[in-house]
């Protein structure tokens, strides 16, 4: 017998991947996750396909990169025995309240009046310091909302 190399795999992968590797003549260990798993390892997945998303270069690969990212968040909806059709409809509700992201709006910065300390959206960043962290305004700085640019 001919000496064999193995691979730590550790992640999930389609269904069909194993016997894929098989037929390949690849021998291969697997297990089913309890759902608690499943759902983080599916997550986990996410992730993994975005970050390939993020670098893909040409046409196909984007599209074959938002198909695996389209796989998992059908397998996350069926775990949370949420239906695509489900999800479908808030999307467009939200696209309906919130507008979609086809124009690139990019925002800079949110600025409110401190005097209310309740403000929803002074709530919201101050509950999320890594995603929104504070920076000082100059007393030189000026916003104009009429035009959308900011200096």
């Amino acid at each position: 017998m001919a000496p064999r190399r193995r691979f730590k795999m550790g992640k999930l992968v389609r269904d069909k991947a194993p016997l894929l590797l098989e037929r390949k003549g690849a021998r291969v260990s697997t297990h089913l996750l309890p759902v608690e798993e499943h759902l983080h390892h599916l997550q986990l997945k996410l992730r993994e396909e975005a970050e390939e998303l993020s670098s893909a270069l040409t046409p196909e690969d984007f599209q074959d990169e938002m198909a695996d990212i389209l796989e998992v968040l059908t397998a996350l909806a069926g775990c949370w025995r949420i239906e695509m059709k489900t999800i479908e409809q808030t999307r467009l509700q939200k696209r309906e309240e919130r507008g979609g992201f086809e124009k690139g709006t990019f925002m800079e910065f949110v600025e409110v009046e401190t005097s209310d300390n309740f403000h929803p959206v002074l709530q919201y960043c101050l509950a999320n310091p890594k995603a929104y962290p504070e920076i000082p305004i100059s007393p030189h700085s000026s916003t104009t909302a009429d035009d959308g640019n900011y200096q």
